[in-house]
């Protein structure tokens, strides 16, 4: 087939026009790497490799594309290469060319990734851990740099999260252990760092909430049970809610003597 036309389309891409009508786009590096510009003519077997190779360049192109909006891990990569309908052959040899070439690194991304996250999250190590194996970093690596995740730096964000949670979460004090023992640990970090730093912090219940709850358990049960009776049924409905016995107490004697 003879070459009728070269057409430049963008920065680094070439429309060929054939004598028989066909067009393709090729990349500026197979046009140079293959001298098609003093080529006039190309035959069946050699316009089949010159595909390959610019299928091969559009799929390293793609992938360093996505890899300038932030770093990858290798399964991203290849997830990301197979979307856009990259042949299995090909991304092998996109992603280690990107290896070799030092733009894909699972052990500087899982560093990155965890120094992000530690800076930028409310998040502790045993989230962020699940998140990369996520990504596809081997289990070895992720342990090996979650493990020099700093311990003190690591209790000072604990600490600073749990007073803003402390602001913020009301209720009795028991009830309110457990809710932010649990909220810790859903966002990843070890029970017993928690409750380490819980011990810190003096957990008060929420007084005005008590009281409504006096009020509205009093107001529920008040025509079936009267005086003491009455005073002790409400007491274990709200030592079941987390309130402790001096809280009940003080509650129930400021009532009386309203």
């Amino acid at each position: 087939m003879k070459v009728e036309k070269y057409k430049k389309i963008s920065k680094d891409k070439y429309k060929l026009t054939f004598d028989n009508g066909d067009v393709i786009t090729l990349y500026e590096d197979v046009i140079l790497n293959n001298d098609l510009l003093l080529l006039k003519s190309i035959d069946e077997s050699k316009l089949d490799d010159l595909i390959k190779e610019n299928n091969d360049i559009k799929a390293y192109s793609m992938a360093l594309n996505y890899l300038s909006l932030k770093m990858r891990s290798v399964k991203e990569i290849k997830e990301y290469l197979l979307k856009k309908d990259v042949n299995g052959k090909v991304i092998k040899s996109t992603v280690d060319k990107l290896l070799k070439e030092g733009y894909l690194n699972d052990e500087k991304f899982a560093t990155s990734f965890i120094n992000d996250q530690m800076a930028l999250s409310g998040k502790g190590p045993l989230k962020i851990k699940a998140e990369l194996l996520k990504y596809g970093v081997k289990e070895e690596i992720v342990e090996e740099k979650i493990s020099n995740v700093d311990k003190v730096l690591l209790k000072d964000k604990l600490s600073k999260l749990l007073e803003k949670q402390l602001r913020v979460k009301k209720g009795s004090s028991n009830a309110l252990k457990v809710k932010l023992i649990n909220y810790f640990i859903n966002l990843g970090y070890e029970k017993e760092m928690i409750v380490s730093e819980l011990s810190k912090h003096e957990l008060k219940s929420d007084k005005n909430k008590l009281i409504k709850d006096y009020q509205r358990l009093y107001n529920k049960y008040k025509n079936k049970y009267n005086g003491s009776k009455l005073t002790y049924f409400i007491s274990q409905k709200l030592y079941l809610k987390g309130y402790t016995s001096d809280d009940i107490s003080s509650v129930i004697k400021e009532v009386y003597y309203e």
